[in-house]
């Protein structure tokens, strides 16, 4: 199988969160934000970040002929819900899902698929022995044509946003846990929505045995802080420096407080109706 080099320059800023379901708005709020803030010189940012038992639905997921009742379903398994406002469908997060969001200048080689590409090469490189593929697994939930798989199981899909001056590529990554009861969640909301009987779009017909966790795929045990620090272990082989203080400065600034309180409340207003 050919990889494609991750070819990225030093420094790559760092930084790390978690958020509960309280403050789950908190996580997109945060990603918005330091888009929006991006500079063409800025370097390049990593953003990890775990959200407790919360799904993130996709615009589209708004959509179904009956949503509240697919919120029912998700409440009654025990989990919090917002939209995000990109692309795609609902994804499951919780304590053993990690999220990484890739900051990348907006610059004209970097085409969606080269974005998505660069995400893809970064996840190969640091566990390069197994072969990673990327397609769209069609039964998983958010499927999507850089989905990441090994022996045809799905263990993480990806999104991307972009402005005038930056690109996001965000990525979720089932480390361990219980995948299949991930999967039986997304069935049920997709279920009791009824979205097999929209007429204007398209939702998977979520099989929970297309997926698994990374560990499970692997053989090994893993944890999010070990599949963190095997990633930035690979960045550090290719002598590319990460600095974990630039972006918690940020985070403090007046300027970034001042946009963050935008973001979050657009947020909050989209959510509204899901009250």
């Amino acid at each position: 199988m050919t990889r494609v080099v991750f070819a990225l320059t030093s420094p790559i800023d760092i930084l790390d969160q978690t958020f509960n379901q309280t403050n789950r708005l908190d996580s997109f709020a945060h990603t918005n934000t330091i888009l929006n803030l991006r500079q063409d010189h800025d370097p390049i940012g990593l953003h990890f970040w775990t959200l407790a038992q919360t799904v993130v639905l996709g615009m589209q997921d708004l959509k179904v002929p009956d949503l509240a009742a697919g919120l029912r379903a998700l409440r009654n398994r025990g989990y919090a819900y917002f939209v995000r406002n990109s692309g795609g469908l609902g994804v499951i997060c919780d304590q053993q899902v990690l999220n990484l969001s890739l900051f990348l200048p907006n610059q004209a080689e970097l085409t969606i698929t080269a974005a998505y590409q660069l995400m893809t090469s970064l996840i190969q490189s640091s566990f390069p022995d197994v072969a990673i593929a990327h397609y769209e697994v069609s039964q998983s939930y958010c499927p999507g044509s850089f989905d990441l798989s090994i022996n045809g199981k799905k263990f993480a899909g990806m999104a991307q946003r972009r402005n005038r001056f930056g690109i996001v590529v965000m990525l979720y990554l089932s480390v361990s846990g219980n995948q299949q009861a991930r999967g039986e969640t997304m069935a049920d909301f997709y279920q009791a929505s009824q979205a097999a009987n929209s007429v204007h779009f398209h939702y998977p017909l979520v099989n929970p045995a297309s997926m698994a966790n990374l560990s499970d795929l692997l053989g090994r045990p893993l944890t999010i802080d070990l599949v963190k620090q095997t990633i930035l272990n690979h960045l550090a082989a290719q002598n590319l420096a990460v600095d974990s203080t630039r972006l918690p400065a940020l985070l403090a600034s007046a300027t970034y407080q001042q946009r963050y309180q935008q973001e979050f409340k657009q947020l909050q207003q989209r959510n509204q109706q899901l009250a």
